[in-house]
């Protein structure tokens, strides 16, 4: 073979190479993706955990129970048991229920515009609330997990508002609409711009509303580790066959040594249920 041969059969052996070198990476390019796992398939999972098995009813209820704040010095186990207690009582009244554990602020956005998109006209449909809730300017606000709250204004910023869920949900047409707010207790949040905690402001309501706290307003709860407010309410629901609208609009008696609790609604002559 001569020397020219010799370089020319080199030549061709390196191109060949190289040609068949850059396949090899191009198919590990297109190959790499897939070795990692679908960002949108993670999140269909988380959502699906949380979403009820019927997507529409005429009796719908989102529980709200955030349990561990990374500002608190402990978490509220009683806020995750009330939850779960008063998912069973709802669910045997016939409510599809939604529990979200834990919401950051825009975790709780998502869980209410699914809560307006299941509802139906002329339904009931009730929000729990629990937690930690502060009051700013005259409303109230349910503090989410992931708030970095400082200054009075950071719980406007980064709360959300009880009174504005309320009026948002009234364009989903329901018949009744019912809010349990179990949010009134001290606070890690509140003693960073106040002396003391200064619980919740009067919740104001229509003629459709039912509004249920855990305490007056301007009171804290004092009962950490228990929730007699939720369970009083449960023992109420639970035995009687009356709807559940009808039973909470009838100002049921708290559970015997309760501090009594605040109770709203547009009818007529409506109290607190011990005035």
């Amino acid at each position: 073979m001569s020397r020219t041969t010799f370089r020319r059969t080199l030549m061709a052996t390196a191109v060949l190479f190289g040609l068949v070198s850059t396949g090899f990476v191009s198919i590990a390019f297109v190959k790499a993706p897939h070795s990692f796992p679908s960002h949108r398939a993670v999140m269909a999972e988380s959502y699906a955990a949380n979403r009820p098995a019927t997507a529409r009813s005429d009796r719908v209820a989102l529980l709200i129970a955030n349990s561990n704040y990374p500002d608190a010095d402990i978490p509220l186990p009683e806020v995750a048991a009330g939850a779960d207690l008063l998912a069973n009582v709802l669910h045997s009244h016939g409510f599809v229920v939604d529990v979200v554990r834990d919401a950051t602020r825009a975790g709780i956005t998502e869980a209410v515009d699914r809560l307006k998109a299941e509802a139906r006209p002329g339904s009931v449909v009730l929000v729990y609330f629990g937690g930690f809730g502060v009051q700013s300017r005259g409303q109230n606000y349910v503090i989410p997990v992931d708030a970095k709250i400082w200054e009075e204004r950071d719980v406007r910023r980064d709360g959300v508002s009880v009174e504005e869920t309320l009026s948002e949900l009234s364009s989903s047409g329901a018949r009744k609409r019912i809010a349990i707010v179990d949010a009134s207790r001290r606070n890690p949040y509140e003693r960073r711009f106040r002396e003391y905690s200064h619980g919740l402001a009067p919740i104001g309501e229509d003629g459709n509303s039912i509004v249920i706290t855990s305490t007056s307003p301007e009171q804290v709860a004092e009962d950490a580790g228990t929730n007699r407010f939720v369970n009083g309410l449960a023992a109420k629901i639970s035995p009687s066959s009356l709807p559940v609208e009808e039973i909470l609009a009838a100002r049921a008696a708290p559970s015997p040594g309760y501090p009594r609790e605040q109770e709203h609604s547009g009818a007529p002559g409506a109290s607190n249920v011990n005035s």
